[in-house]
């Protein structure tokens, strides 16, 4: 994960998510590293693969997320990230308390 970028996309919703899901890795090779119930009705979904592609991939899934539930989308993309942010794109479920 050291020269990986690390991307996450949140929208209000499972089915945006996963149609933003869906389009991604249609039209990408990014890494679909896991989806994850926030809490309040938010869904995120973390994505990792090199910048240009999680690029890409976030562009895609948030545009898409937004065509299907019609609300606000959430994306960010680390090109660089800490320890830390990369721990939470290879584990995403690391961010929910146990």
């Amino acid at each position: 994960m050291a020269n990986q970028a690390v991307g996450f996309i949140e929208a209000e919703g499972f089915v945006p998510i996963f149609d933003a899901v869906d389009a991604m890795a249609k039209a990408t090779d990014v890494e679909i590293r896991g989806v994850i119930k926030v809490g309040g009705g938010l869904v995120s979904v973390a994505i990792a693969g090199d910048l240009a592609t999680v690029e890409e991939a976030a562009d895609i899934g948030e545009e898409t997320a937004r065509a299907v539930s019609g609300r606000a989308v959430s994306s960010i993309v680390f090109a660089s990230p800490s320890p830390p942010v990369a721990a939470l794109g290879l584990d995403p479920q690391a961010v929910l308390p146990s």
